[in-house]
């Protein structure tokens, strides 16, 4: 046996977003609508907590699961808000919600099942199930559907080696928020099959218009485990804490795989995720009415131009326009808007197939310079 990769690295799959945020970084005079990092600083009241906690010397590990007040706050807000009850044996602290996915998936996953996930997808899911051994199945979604899966398509795509189906509402890229129909016909189906549903819950609050946020472990609640994270509800990226909700069996499961990994989360962004979420009333509607602003506003404008197209905004942070009309793909299209007006956005094929002929553009800048943009891409012709 020689020196090698994994055989899952030796060719591996460009991937097109990683490469973005990486030059994104080395990039001046662009207006960078790339990638989801609010820019608005983390809540002054959230700042203190976490000052707080440093001077009370909170800076050594804590439990492997948790601090136990970042997750009595987590089972108090899914009560308070959502109705939904859980023991400290279903929770527990996470890096963020893609720690909470990665470990998520070591719990469940066997060589060989199958995992299916709606495309356009967030990328990271793609190879946090590959890593696990598990395999991909891909559900396109599509605009005329609004972006939510049929009850038909997934049926279809069950089979005997089906493990679990990811659910992610609202959705990155698209701004989907996946409808009471959708859901519930997500939740008979793991019911029928006895599969796990994996309920990526990042953008939670960011719901507009008619659409209502509905929690899918509402509905099934034997069959489906949460992941969630405080980067965007508290605009905390920096911070890197989220969370797993699940079975006890999972979320146990989860912890021993962490045991090899980080074995605790950072305990002063648990401090200030515990605040932030005792206190989520008075904090998260003001940041939910700027993203609402911003979105409404880049989706009215742009769609003023002929040859871009974005459904009506229903949530996350994201709009998903379709510049098929331009002639050009969207890694072309998307070199071409950052060469001709300066602005950076991500082509829709790096969130899978299913984005050909899209962009996504993230309304993480202030308002005058989502104006700058705007202008820019007004200046462009085809």
């Amino acid at each position: 046996m020689t020196r090698s990769l994994s055989n899952l690295f030796q060719n591996p799959t460009p991937n097109i977003m990683s490469d973005i945020g990486k030059n994104a970084a080395l990039m001046t005079n662009v207006i960078n609508l790339s990638i989801g990092d609010p820019d608005m600083t983390t809540p002054e009241p959230i700042l203190n907590a976490a000052e707080e906690a440093l001077a009370a010397g909170k800076t050594h590990y804590t439990a492997s699961d948790g601090d136990p007040e970042y997750l009595e706050s987590i089972i108090n807000f899914y009560q308070k808000k959502f109705n939904l009850t859980y023991a400290k044996e279903n929770v527990r602290a996470t890096v963020g919600a893609g720690h909470a996915t990665f470990l998520a998936f070591g719990a469940i996953l066997n060589p060989d099942d199958e995992v299916i996930i709606f495309a356009p997808y967030f990328s990271p899911y793609e190879v946090q199930i590959e890593a696990h051994h598990g395999k991909v199945v891909v559900v396109n979604c599509t605009a005329e559907n609004n972006f939510q899966p049929t009850k038909a398509d997934i049926a279809a795509a069950i089979t005997d080696k089906t493990k679990a189906i990811l659910v992610n509402t609202p959705n990155n890229p698209t701004g989907a928020v996946y409808d009471q129909e959708t859901l519930q016909a997500l939740a008979d189906l793991a019911k029928e099959h006895d599969i796990y549903l994996l309920a990526d819950e990042v953008y939670w609050p960011f719901v507009y218009g008619d659409n209502d946020f509905i929690p899918l472990e509402a509905l099934a609640p034997e069959h489906t485990l949460v992941t969630g994270s405080l980067s965007k509800v508290f605009a905390m990226t920096g911070f890197r804490i989220g969370y797993l909700i699940g079975p006890a069996d999972v979320v146990a499961a989860a912890g021993l795989l962490n045991e090899g990994i980080d074995f605790s989360a950072p305990s002063v962004s648990q401090a200030a995720g515990a605040y932030g979420l005792q206190h989520i009333d008075e904090i998260t509607p003001a940041l939910k009415a700027q993203f609402g602003e911003r979105l409404e506003y880049v989706a009215t404008e742009l769609n003023k131009l002929p040859w871009l197209n974005i459904l009506p905004v229903a949530g996350s942070i994201y709009l998903f326009a379709d510049i098929s009309a331009t002639g050009m793909d969207d890694i072309k299209f998307s070199n071409y808007l950052l060469e001709q007006a300066g602005v950076l956005v991500i082509p829709g094929q790096a969130f899978g197939d299913a984005g050909k002929g899209y962009i996504r553009i993230a309304v993480t800048q202030d308002m005058a310079t989502l104006e700058k943009a705007v202008q820019a891409f007004s200046k462009l012709s085809f």
